[in-house]
């Protein structure tokens, strides 16, 4: 679904120049959870980024069914991120003065879904929350918001799921829950997802782990079937 060949990353130049990414290559499949993991500063959130096309590569190639997304013009991006994927972040980044309906629907609007309301709904009760359609963000917590994110993500059927250290704020019954939605997306609704974490937990739910360090990828696996088991 996604294939990146020698991506490059860097900001600034001569003696101030920073090798954010230096020549990654990955793949990434439709039905599978992958996990980049590494330290801080790794390029973890950069190579994230520029799989989803928030941010260009310098150099390199990145393909999504096999269309070349590095080069395109800036007008392009927005439709490619609107149609085909789905953004999970850390911060959730709702809109305080909705319910977490609206959240969701105004999402279904931007990406042209019929009927957003209903649809927003529908999206609310497959991640357990339709009986907090009209509660507003700051009476939820921070799993519900989560969830709320999730299916605001959803919005539109993106085929590939981007989530930014989506359990860092949360406890573990909560992050247990989310990890359980992300991987059923991936195994019964064929999604590729993609995890930027430091949580040890997520690895219980991926079926790749991919370990990043000074922008290069450092280890790349498949979790054995007893692990997965």
């Amino acid at each position: 679904m996604i294939e990146a060949r020698n991506v490059m990353k860097t900001y600034g130049s001569g003696d101030n120049v920073v090798h954010a990414l230096r020549g990654v290559s990955l793949s990434i499949n439709a039905g599978e959870v992958t996990a980049l993991m590494g330290p801080s500063g790794s390029g973890k959130t950069t190579l994230i980024s520029i799989l989803g096309g928030i941010l260009s590569a310098t150099s390199g190639s990145v393909r999504i069914d096999g269309r070349e997304i590095v080069g395109l013009a800036e007008g392009e991006l927005p439709a490619l991120r609107r149609d085909l994927f789905g953004f999970i972040f850390q911060g959730f980044n709702l809109f305080p003065a909705l319910t977490a309906a609206e959240n969701v629907s105004v999402m279904c609007q931007l990406k042209h879904v019929p009927e957003p309301k209903k649809r927003a709904l529908e999206l609310l009760r497959m991640v357990g929350l339709e009986d907090k359609a009209r509660t507003h963000p700051s009476d939820l917590s921070g799993g519900q918001k989560q969830r709320v994110a999730i299916a605001r993500a959803l919005a539109g059927e993106p085929r590939i799921l981007l989530a930014d250290e989506p359990t860092a704020a949360l406890d573990s019954v909560s992050g247990r829950t989310v990890l359980e939605i992300l991987s059923g997306l991936a195994r019964e609704k064929g999604r590729a997802v993609i995890i930027v974490t430091h949580d040890p937990r997520v690895l219980e739910y991926c079926d790749r782990i991919v370990h990043i360090a000074d922008g290069r990828v450092e280890s790349d696996s498949y979790r054995t079937v007893e692990e997965v088991a």
